[in-house]
């Protein structure tokens, strides 16, 4: 009996101890570990071996900023077809593209192509072309018609006819688009901003700006508006065109002190968001006060009747 229990005693104690075994298993997982990475560094290009190595750089991958050079401009209303001596001597002209309505004001190969309603009077290589050569910056004034649209998929086909007038205009010689006329709610915001996204893809590198009417920046419920679309778009541009001032005050040199107020009030949007102003080309008090002032950023575009003008034209 004794000798049967020093033989099993015995046992226990031949062969490695425990402890010796997990440290040839770890040595072993070690060699293996340098293995491995040995042959995945020489097999993968280095961005990948990092991505398996130490994960993702979500920073890294986050879409960059869109960075756009928009330069202070006094931008003249200038219509294709126009006399081109009358751009002699500006610096930038505001061309517009298309009517409020949407009728295109220029005949171009897009604009056959897509069977849009044209102005076959005037050619956009032919005029644009020769603008281009007098005048460094030209402004494209456009009229979007995709928000009239029903439904989100013909919103989007017509944002995307949209973009490839927009992108032939900016190849033919223009230096910029600014989309006037939408409709800004707090409903269609996201609407909005997806236009720009379309417009901004189409046209590269060219500043893209939005319109935005005095009455609606004004409007404190539209603070969270206004600055999203600053953010998305190259610039904002606060449009004057609806507001009026008392023209018979205007002195001999122009200045007009309803104007400098009006102008006042555009005070905070010039200093918070660099925001361009909109003036009608009826404002020519507006105009000349602005320029007495040395204004370095404004623009005129074409007059658009209010609802009472077009009943009162009716």
């Amino acid at each position: 009996m004794y000798g049967n229990r020093f033989r099993r005693r015995h046992a226990h104690t031949t062969g490695l101890h425990p402890a010796v075994i997990v440290g040839i298993c770890l040595a072993v997982a070690v060699i293996l570990t340098v293995i491995v990475g040995n042959l995945l560094r020489g097999l993968l290009d280095d961005e990948t071996y990092q991505h398996l190595t130490e994960g993702k750089d979500t920073e890294a991958e986050t879409e960059p900023p869109r960075v756009i050079n928009v330069r202070n401009l006094n931008a003249y209303l200038f219509e294709l077809g126009d006399r081109a001596e009358k751009a002699v001597g500006l610096t930038a002209v505001s061309v517009p593209i298309n009517t409020p309505d949407g009728t295109v004001l220029y005949t171009s190969d897009v604009a056959t192509r897509l069977g849009l309603a044209m102005n076959e009077k005037v050619n956009l290589q032919q005029t644009l072309g020769e603008i281009s050569a007098f005048v460094p910056y030209v402004s494209g004034v456009f009229y979007p018609q995709a928000f009239l649209q029903p439904t989100p998929d013909t919103r989007y086909a017509v944002a995307n006819t949209e973009s490839a007038l927009l992108r032939e205009f900016l190849h033919t010689g223009g230096s910029e688009i600014l989309l006037c006329g939408i409709p800004l709610t707090p409903d269609n915001t996201d609407a909005v901003l997806e236009y720009a996204k379309s417009v901004r893809f189409a046209v590269g590198n060219a500043p893209v700006g939005i319109a935005i009417p005095l009455k609606i920046a004004s409007d404190t419920a539209n603070w969270e508006l206004l600055a999203r679309l600053a953010d998305t778009y190259d610039f904002i541009a606060i449009d004057l065109g609806a507001e009026t001032v008392d023209e018979t005050e205007t002195d001999g040199t122009g200045y007009s002190p309803s104007a400098d107020a009006l102008l006042s009030r555009c005070a905070y949007f010039v200093s918070q968001f660099d925001a361009r102003l909109l003036f009608s080309e009826s404002q020519d008090s507006l105009i000349s006060t602005a320029v007495l002032q040395a204004r370095p950023d404004f623009q005129v575009i074409p007059h658009v009747p209010t609802a009472d003008e077009q009943e009162s034209n009716t």
